[in-house]
Parts: structure tokens; sequence; C-alpha cells
């Protein structure tokens, strides 16, 4: 049992940390308009004060709140007409989700707005990436095999990874970005010199990356913000042509083994 509960709490924090690092970034915006100006001024002077951690605290209640809701909320239609739904293991997963969503969301500004950490921090998105990465590459081995049957609830699944690794890709663009600003560097990509502006050209810059449209009127000008680009394409392409592939090749509602039970029953 001690396994199971450890196992389900690296899932959780694997598949939620950078959607809710994600949110975290909208819910500063939020937070930005309502406290003054000089506040947030005060974030970027590389030390942990008392203000920071003001900060980081509203903003993690906020995100593990979402988190929270969006399990209730989740759980609630599942369990309809489901009496044998573990509901131990939905609470833990519950309280899993809320202290992954409290981290991301004060993270978002006890590591990415200082120059302390904020290495650490874009190593560690980009782990999250590789090991979703990993899944992706696993899921779709299977489901491009000659007797496979695709189902949609698989496809969301491929979305939903592809849609963290498009998250996952916009935060370590600006949190690059933001690392050349803070030590004086030339900017790798040159987005916006504001909070806003930045995370908003990151991801813009992510969307035309990875969705292969490629308008090139924003390009990487130093040598990491190149690599990090040739990674990008290489794994959004790829991942790309694989989806598409994919759902061109049918996708059913039903899974395989009611497919198979009907065909037998007729």
């Amino acid at each position: 049992m001690k396994d199971e509960s450890r196992t389900t709490f690296l899932q959780v924090a694997f598949t939620h940390f950078v959607p809710c690092f994600f949110l975290g970034v909208i819910s500063l915006f939020i937070i930005q308009s309502i406290f003054p100006k000089d506040v947030f001024r005060d974030l970027i002077d590389s030390t942990i004060s008392l203000t920071d951690v003001t900060l980081a605290t509203i903003n993690g209640l906020f995100v593990a709140l979402c988190a929270v809701w969006f399990h209730w909320y989740h759980n609630r239609r599942v369990r309809k007409g489901k009496a044998w739904l573990n509901v131990s293991a939905s609470g833990r997963k519950i309280r899993y989700a809320a202290l992954v969503g409290f981290s991301g969301g004060a993270f978002d500004i006890l590591f990415g707005l200082h120059n302390v950490g904020i290495i650490l921090l874009t190593l560690f998105v980009l782990s999250i990436l590789i090991w979703h990465l990993k899944v992706f590459s696993k899921d779709v081995v299977g489901m491009l095999r000659p007797d496979s049957v695709t189902t949609w609830s698989e496809v969301a699944e491929l979305m939903r990874i592809y849609l963290n690794m498009l998250a996952g890709f916009t935060l370590v663009n600006a949190t690059l970005e933001a690392g050349h600003i803070l030590m004086g560097s030339p900017p790798p990509f040159g987005f916006g010199a504001n909070q806003g502006q930045l995370f908003i050209d990151s991801l813009y810059y992510t969307v035309v990356t990875m969705t292969t449209l490629g308008y090139g009127d924003i390009v990487p000008k130093t040598w990491d913000g190149k690599l990090l680009l040739i990674f990008q394409c290489l794994v959004s392409y790829v991942m790309f042509a694989l989806m598409i592939g994919i759902i061109t090749r049918g996708v059913v509602k039903a899974s395989p083994i009611s497919s198979q039970q009907t065909d037998t029953d007729d």
C-alpha cells in the first residue's frame, strides 16, 4: 500500500506540475493587477522577503483550489452509476493534486522570478517534458501496431500530453529568457521586457513552433536558445505527425475489448 501511494504521488506530480505552474503564471497576472506596482518590483531583487512568501502563498492557494475543484468536478461525473469507484484513492489523488498545485503556484514566485533557482526550475520542467515524451512514445508504439484499434480516450490522453508539452516549453522558453535578463546577459529570444509580455510572447513563440507554422518573427539569438529550439522542433514535429497519423487511421468510441466482445456476441 505504501508503494502504491508513492507511485500515485509521483504520477500526480509529473502530470500536474506543468499545468499547475502554467496556471500559476496566469493567476500571477491577476494578482499583479490587485497589488501595487512596487510590490512586484521587489520580486526581482534576487532575495526572498516576507512579501515574496506572502504572494507565493496566495498564488499557491489559488492554484491548489483550482486543482481540487477540477478533480472534485471530474470525480462527481465519473462516480455517477459507479459504486465500485475507489473513493479513498480519489481522495488521496485530490490531496496530492492540491499539494502539487500549491507548489506550482508558489514556485512561480519563489523560483521563477529570482535568478536563484531559475536554472533548477528550468531543468525540472525539462525533466517532466522528457518523462511525458517517454510516455507518449510508449503509447504511440502500441497504437501504431497493425492490429490495434485506437479509442477516443487514448487520443485524448495523447492530446493531454501534447498540451503539457506545449505548456512546458512555454515555461522553459520564458524562464530561459528571464534568466538571461536577470543575469544581465543578452536575451535569447527578445521577448517583451515586462513580465506579462514575456509569457505571452513565449506562449506565442511556442505555439507557432509546435504547430509547424514558423512565422520567423521571433528567432533564437544565443547558443542555448538555438539548442532549445532544435530540441523543441524535433519533439513537436514528430509528436504532431504521429498524432495526425493515428487519427487518420480511424478512431472508435468504444474500447477495443468492448468491440471484440460485441463482434463475438453477434
